[in-house]
């Protein structure tokens, strides 16, 4: 287990929200490629949405460009079952 692991794994069961901002985002940065990448960009994403980080918008604007949130003038995705 890496340093980085451990210190998820603390946060979470801390429940530091803002911990797993930070720690998340420094996943992503790390990442092999761009789909692990934005694996821990989206988690970044919704504990800062949770907690109401300031890193939220700068994130969801990664995962925008990545294809992976929807652009600001295309409401989101609904699905109704």
């Amino acid at each position: 287990m890496t340093e980085l692991d451990a210190a998820l794994l603390a946060a979470h069961e801390a429940g530091d929200g803002a911990a797993l901002v930070a720690l998340y985002q420094q996943a992503a940065a790390q990442a092999a490629d761009i789909d692990a990448a934005c694996f821990y960009l989206t988690h970044a994403f919704v504990f800062a949405l949770e907690t109401a980080h300031p890193d939220a918008p700068a994130i969801r604007a990664r995962l925008q460009a990545e294809g992976r949130e929807p652009p600001d003038n295309q409401p989101p995705l609904r699905i109704s079952a």
